[in-house]
């Protein structure tokens, strides 16, 4: 019975190491066989990804006059501020979100700063608020 155990593991030895030789062998030649295709539109995503940051832009506070769902509406009160606070020379700024068109105006560095406008514009625009926005670095002076 002791011969007859030693030539099973002798034959079982002998088929794992031919499945393992053969498996090998398949893998160098499937290897040699690979075609890699290059998706274009993900080379440009990543490009877009990876392309510079905008550094004009920095966080800052904005005063939000006016939201409405009409353009015209929006249009109108931003007109509306820049008549009435034509002294201020402050910059608007009109952007859309869906489904509002929002008018908002200023560049503040610090919210303090633009809670004094806030007073004044509560006047005529009450719904006014004060909202974080990406504002645009001033000019380096020299």
């Amino acid at each position: 019975m002791v011969v007859v155990k030693n030539i099973r593991n002798a034959m079982v030895k002998k088929v794992k190491y031919t499945l393992l030789a053969c498996l090998s062998l398949f893998a160098c030649m499937s290897y040699g066989q690979v075609d890699i295709k290059i998706d274009e539109t993900i080379n440009e995503q990543l490009r877009i990804k990876n392309a510079p940051i905008d550094t004009t832009k920095i966080a800052g506070y904005r005063i939000q006059i006016a939201f409405f769902t009409d353009r015209n509406q929006a249009r109108i009160s931003e007109n509306k501020f820049i008549v009435e606070f034509a002294d201020y020379n402050v910059k608007t700024y009109s952007l859309y979100q869906q489904p509002y068109w929002k008018i908002r105006v200023g560049d503040y560095y610090h919210e303090i700063d633009a809670q004094q406008l806030l007073v004044d514009v509560r006047r005529i625009f009450p719904e006014a608020i004060v909202v974080k926005d990406y504002i645009s670095r001033p000019p380096i002076k020299q």
